[in-house]
Parts: structure tokens; C-alpha cells; sequence
């Protein structure tokens, strides 16, 4: 009988070690806010909810991946678009409650508990990057005060020679500082363009960045350098837009010199086109990243 009772449960050992590991789900939510710098009479930060206009993206913790995600506490484990829209995030249906960030997931992490999230506030642009977020995070403070320098990021896909509405609208009276492209899957010999809505008034779709190439990861730098020619030094082509630079491309010959100057950012005034916007050129079906922005509200 012990013979038997040990046989078994070597089995068992065995079959529990070949045995593929199981997914663990966790369920993760958490209430979103922004912060103007007001303080209550108490002292605290003066919060506000934010219930719609809210945009985000998980990955995996400490990686570029995007985790594979369902609906929040959803048995049958219906899929969840990632990034988040913003309209799901106003949905109680998919969301744990109407305006409030959740998901399911499985993270992609040892001891499967923590992803990073990317959350952006599309009035205005702001952003928050919660790293290692966990079921047991339930607030999510966004800094939104006015006449600090913040960091924004939204994320790009997949641009076919068509201008895309990235959501996010500037308040007016923001001041642009400026704009970088991030790839992170490439597109051999494709291009971006960053700027605002060109159907809006005063719109230049191109006007913070033109021809980015996105045929290698990471943050492409502006092609106005000084270059030594076998005539002349010059300065190439910039891929500054008009908004942020004045340029004259120059070249290898003599009294083409050229050069860039910033223009110190852009102003969103009056009822000028408030909408940040990407085109990918003809072609452009693969690349995927981020667009990165820095900017002031002024007042």
C-alpha cells in the first residue's frame, strides 16, 4: 500500500510540474482625478472627479508591450480594446461603474501584480503615468495646475496618408514647447506629421512636425544640424514645423547655408484649432508609438 501511496504521488508531482501555468486575472480599478493647485480650507488638495474624456493605455510593467485586457469583474471575459477609449470609459457597462478606470488582466509581471497605465486627460492633454499599478491602487490624481511645465503623451497607430484626431484638445492659452515622435514598431521609409486639425481654423496638420521618419525606435532628433559639405557647411531640411520653427533649408552650395530657429512655442489663442493630430504618410501601415508634448497652461 505505501508502494502504491508513493507511486501516486510522484504521479501527481509530475503532472503538477509539467502542467502549463495558469492564468492569473486580476480585476483593477480606480477613480480618476485632476488637481489645479486649489487647496481646501483643511489644507488638502481640492480635488475633481473626472468622469468622461479619459483615455488610457496598460503595459506591461516596465515595457513597451500593451497587455491583452477584458472587462472589469466580467465572467465571460469579454475583450477590452487597449488603449481605452474614452468612450468606454464612460460606460458603466464595460467600466466597474460609469467614469471610473478599470480593467481585467493578466499582467504580464513575476508574481503577476503589477502593469504600468497611461492616463490621459483629453481636455487639455494632461497626463498621468501610473507605474506599477495594482488591484489594490484606487486613486489617480492628474496635476493639472496652470503656469507649470507638464508632459503629455498620447499614443499613434496606424496612419495611411489620413489626417487622425488623437481626441486631445488644448485649452486655450497653452503655450507649446514641444512635440517629439516616439516609435516603437517601425515602418521602413514611412513618415509622420504632427500638428493640429487642418479642417479647424488656423489648422496646420503639419505644423509641429513634418516627415519624422519612424524607421527606427526610439526618439528621431531634428534633421537641421550643421553638416560639413565639400563647398559649404549647411544646415538641411528641418523636421520642425511652422508652428515651433522658421527655417530655410540650405545646402553644399555657396549662399545656401540656410538654418533653424525656434520660435519658443506655439499659443493656442482665440478660436484657433485646439486638436492635436498625426498623418502618417502613403503607405504608413505598421508604425506604432507615442507622441510626446510639452506645454504650459498659461492661465
Amino acid at each position: 500500500m505505501k508502494k502504491i501511496f508513493k507511486l501516486l504521488t510522484a504521479l501527481m508531482l509530475v503532472f503538477i510540474l509539467v502542467s502549463p501555468a495558469q492564468a492569473v486575472y486580476r480585476d483593477m480599478w480606480a477613480q480618476v482625478y485632476s488637481w489645479d493647485g486649489s487647496i481646501n480650507s483643511d489644507g488638502r488638495m481640492k480635488l475633481t472627479e473626472i468622469t468622461s474624456g479619459i483615455t488610457f493605455q496598460v503595459l506591461q510593467a516596465d515595457s513597451d508591450t500593451i497587455e491583452t485586457l477584458t472587462e472589469y469583474g466580467d465572467a465571460a471575459m469579454t475583450s477590452l480594446t487597449n488603449p481605452v477609449t474614452t468612450t468606454n470609459y464612460a460606460l458603466g457597462t464595460v467600466m466597474k461603474s460609469v467614469g471610473v478606470l478599470s480593467f481585467r488582466v493578466d499582467p504580464g509581471h513575476a508574481g503577476d501584480e503589477y502593469v504600468d497605465v497611461i492616463i490621459v486627460d483629453t481636455a487639455g492633454g494632461y497626463t498621468h503615468f501610473a507605474e506599477n499599478f495594482d488591484r489594490y491602487t484606487h486613486s489617480i490624481v492628474i496635476d493639472e495646475r496652470p503656469n507649470i511645465m507638464h508632459h503629455g503623451v498620447i499614443w499613434f497607430g496606424v496612419s495611411d496618408a489620413t489626417e487622425v484626431d488623437t481626441g486631445i484638445d488644448f485649452d486655450y492659452d497653452t503655450l507649446l514647447l514641444d512635440v517629439k515622435v516616439e516609435p516603437v514598431t517601425v515602418d521602413a521609409t514611412e513618415t509622420l506629421d504632427v500638428g493640429t486639425l487642418s479642417t479647424g481654423t488656423a489648422g496646420d496638420a503639419n505644423g509641429f512636425r513634418l516627415l519624422i521618419s519612424v524607421a527606427t525606435a526610439g526618439f528621431p532628433t531634428d534633421t537641421a544640424i550643421i553638416t560639413g559639405g565639400t563647398n559649404i557647411d549647411y544646415v538641411p531640411v528641418t523636421t520642425y514645423g511652422a508652428l515651433l520653427v522658421t527655417a530655410i533649408t540650405g545646402s553644399d552650395a555657396v549662399a545656401t547655408v540656410g538654418g533653424a530657429t525656434m520660435l519658443g512655442g506655439y499659443v493656442i489663442t482665440g478660436a484657433n484649432e485646439q486638436s492635436l493630430t498625426y498623418t502618417g504618410s502613403a503607405g504608413s501601415d505598421t508604425a506604432v508609438g507615442y507622441i510626446h508634448y510639452t506645454f504650459v497652461r498659461m492661465r
